[in-house]
């Protein structure tokens, strides 16, 4: 019995390494079919960008999570810590400050109904109009050229860092001397989408905390033109950024499935029956 309870101890460690694995952080994935400057592409990963206006400094962070593991697992809450340096950034800021978060998965053909982007929109805004896969493949080239400027100042932030360098984890401030890093240069609160309000502001004086929803806008799969409609997703849940605990949290508002009744009864007789065997054993 001792030996049955010593190798379980070792699968289950070693499924938690599996799992962890899963969610390691990593250098921004642009999620297009070559990633960076070589690879054969792969589900991009989400990112974070956030903004003191007044003192014109920005900070980013790759988030660790693929938008396809993250619309796979989307009715799970969940929370991504932040890092030390966006701690001593937020500390010397002004308020408010206004954030966003994006992920790019063109990887795939446009046929493919995962082809597509995450984005996010501030809470309670106007759902927004549809649009055509032309104009949807311009919002991927976006949200892609948006990673590799990031990537591109994280790297010069991080010595011996590269921007394939996806087992680092990698994040940067930058000011509005930096040409595309810079949250209001190349990116701003629309995510250089025209009319898209894709940002919350947070830290306002007495103004409660705004949050943010996610859409996921991807093809509709099968045969497409370029005047095909995408497909809009409003994901069922909520981004807040918690700046004073340095966390960003994905509330999803999916209730949690309950375990059926005879699930319980099957595991209760397990538990039944290993305390017998014991307690034989033990006799």
């Amino acid at each position: 019995m001792k030996l049955i309870q010593q190798r379980g101890y070792r699968w289950l460690a070693a499924i938690c390494l599996v799992a962890g694995a899963g969610t390691a952080h990593a250098a921004i994935n642009n999620g297009a079919p070559l990633i960076q400057a070589s690879g054969t592409g792969s589900s991009g990963e989400l990112y974070l960008n956030v903004w003191d206006a007044l003192a014109t400094t920005s900070y980013s962070i790759d988030l660790g999570t693929t938008v396809d593991d993250f619309l796979a697992g989307k009715q799970l809450s969940r929370t991504w810590s932040l890092d030390q340096k966006f701690v001593d950034w937020a500390s010397s800021t002004s308020d408010p400050l206004t954030f966003n978060v994006a992920g790019n998965s063109s990887y795939l053909g446009t046929g493919n109904a995962n082809y597509g982007v995450v984005l996010s929109r501030r809470e309670g805004a106007s759902a927004p109009g549809g649009i055509a896969m032309t104009t949807l493949a311009t919002w991927t080239t976006k949200v892609r050229d948006r990673a590799n400027a990031l990537n591109i100042a994280q790297v010069a932030q991080n010595p011996g860092a590269t921007a394939t360098d996806f087992e680092a984890d990698l994040s940067e401030v930058t000011t509005s001397t930096f040409p595309t890093s810079y949250f209001n240069k190349a990116w701003g609160t629309t995510m250089s989408i025209p009319g898209w309000i894709g940002s919350a502001v947070v830290r306002n004086g007495e103004t409660p905390d705004q949050n943010l929803d996610l859409f996921f806008v991807h093809s509709p799969g099968g045969t497409v033109l370029g005047s095909t409609q995408a497909a809009f997703d409003k994901l069922d849940g909520f981004l807040s950024l918690d700046v004073a605990n340095a966390k960003l949290v994905w509330t999803s508002n999916v209730a949690p499935v309950p375990v059926p009744g005879a699930a319980w009864l099957f595991l209760s007789g397990i538990l039944a029956a290993l305390r017998l065997q014991r307690r034989t054993v033990a006799a």
